[in-house]
């Protein structure tokens, strides 16, 4: 049996965007038996996966480097996927003595990959294609994610006392200005759906960006919840799923979004959408720049003035459109049954 380690990205947007490859490659290896190894959050994802036989969590520690270390040589894996560009990812398999070491070239780290597939190959390809290139397959599906029934109920639970329909905003972005649609612009488009659409609004974020979904949602008023920092990627994911359409910044949780099914209406400022864009069925991408990047400062000005002139009007426009097309697509699958 090929017994398989896939190093997983470690920003969680990277993670799905390398899902389609795995998946396709998993349909043309069904004998290989497949472990991940990932950090705490993009771990947290893959368990919703369906490839992984298993998950292996890398801490971010020293120490915890060895630890992996010793877990991956105990499980005698036959060849690695190193998905990340990074020194460190290519440490563990290559110490743990993994025959066969797949990976991207740079970073001083050649020499510990056994192949490499070079990088500027799809560049002007997703990012996605780029792990395609990776494992050797050419046709890739979307992501697929599925939610586990635990999360589902108690994401039910938490919206139980709020009328429907619902509408997630996601203002948050790691990569910090560059990449976050001011928070005026959210706080108003929050109100338009408050005021025309009816239901309520939920906010979502990570931990770090609690305090940022707490004052928009604070400024939208009534109507409005903060899930910000209260829930696993899991039950962010259901909760997404429960909403309408989902309203986010180029970030990770767009792509789990999208990786959930759920209409996304994504504001990109100069990042370049046909490379990080959203892998789902109902996408609207939002751009009004003719620059385009992939590798931004964290406080680009052309990045924030790009942002800037995205109106809320704009994205609450195109977000009836994907409530169009989202209606006509589950009339048309009721009709068809």
């Amino acid at each position: 049996m090929n017994n398989v380690l896939v190093v997983s990205a470690s920003w969680l947007g990277d993670a799905v965007m390398s899902m389609p490859a795995l998946q396709a490659w998993q349909q043309a290896n069904p004998e290989a038996r497949i472990s991940v190894l990932a950090k705490r959050g993009p771990a947290e994802l893959w368990r919703m996966h369906s490839a992984p036989a298993e998950v292996l969590t890398l801490g971010t520690g020293p120490g915890d480097t060895w630890e992996a270390v010793n877990e991956v040589r105990q499980r005698k894996f036959t060849e690695a996927f190193i998905l990340p560009h990074s020194f460190r990812s290519a440490v563990v398999p290559f110490l743990a003595g993994v025959p066969v070491r797949r990976g991207m070239p740079g970073h001083f780290r050649d020499w510990m990959l056994t192949s490499t597939v070079p990088a500027d190959s799809a560049c002007d390809a997703h990012q996605s294609r780029e792990y395609g290139l990776l494992f050797g397959v050419d046709e890739l599906p979307l992501p697929v994610i599925s939610i586990p029934a635990t999360a589902i109920q108690n994401a039910r639970e938490k919206v139980a006392l709020l009328d429907e329909p619902f509408f997630g905003l996601v203002p948050g972005a790691a990569r910090g200005p560059s990449k976050r649609w001011p928070e005026t612009r959210f706080v108003r488009l929050g109100r338009m759906l408050r005021e025309r659409l009816g239901g309520h609004v939920l906010v979502f974020g990570s931990p770090a960006e609690q305090h940022l979904c707490s004052r928009i949602a604070r400024e939208i008023g009534a109507g409005t919840v903060n899930f910000a920092g209260k829930t696993n990627i899991a039950e962010w994911a259901a909760l997404m799923q429960l909403c309408r359409v989902v309203v986010c910044n180029d970030s990770g949780g767009m792509h789990l979004a999208a990786a959930a099914g759920v209409p996304v209406a994504a504001v990109f400022g100069i990042t370049d959408p046909r490379k990080t864009g959203p892998l789902g069925r109902h996408v609207r991408i939002l751009q009004n720049s003719g620059i385009q990047q992939r590798d931004i400062s964290r406080h680009s000005e052309p990045a924030v003035e790009a942002l800037k002139a995205i109106s809320p009007e704009q994205v609450f426009g195109e977000v009836q459109h994907l409530l169009q097309e989202t209606d006509k697509t589950k009339r048309d699958t009721d009709h068809a049954r």
